[in-house]
């Protein structure tokens, strides 16, 4: 009785495996539409967030305020001393993605724009900003004023 050889693949058993891929892949796409601008919502929520704590924790090791000013759809990380010094660059939120019901007092020498203000003694200004999606949902940074905790709600 003659053997055969089972090491290969035949092609009905590839055509069959992309056929599969290919139907998982048209179930999966409609689902990341709908995931994609609360992804958006998180990264942006998070990426002004780690701007904050970065503005608090120069404040405090360098013993010269920070703070961070607000625009219609990005934020700039400022140094003061001797003025309003701009460090690094301004982060932009992803499309879709918006500030409203930004609280913090505005700064006259940046416009009127909203500023939060971290102190060297660990204090900051009061307030709050708001991030929304085009979905509607939607998320909240506040700042503790008494000791400068950045918090996400």
């Amino acid at each position: 009785m003659k053997r055969m050889n089972k090491k290969g693949v035949t092609l009905i058993e590839l055509v069959v495996v992309f056929v599969i891929i290919a139907i998982g892949a048209v179930l999966l796409i409609p689902n990341i539409g709908a995931w994609l601008p609360n992804y958006r919502l998180r990264s942006a929520t998070r990426d002004v967030a780690s701007t904050m704590r970065t503005a608090q924790m120069k404040a405090v090791s360098t013993n010269i305020p920070y703070g961070v000013a607000f625009d219609a759809n990005s934020c700039q990380l400022y140094r003061s001393s001797g003025g309003l010094i701009p460090e690094g660059a301004p982060i932009h939120l992803p499309s879709g993605v918006q500030f409203v019901n930004n609280t913090f007092p505005p700064n006259g020498a940046l416009g009127g724009k909203p500023f939060a203000q971290f102190n060297p003694n660990s204090t900051s200004s009061p307030g709050g900003v708001s991030l929304i999606n085009n979905k509607g949902a939607q998320k909240r940074i506040t700042l503790t004023t008494a000791t400068g905790r950045v918090r996400i709600e």
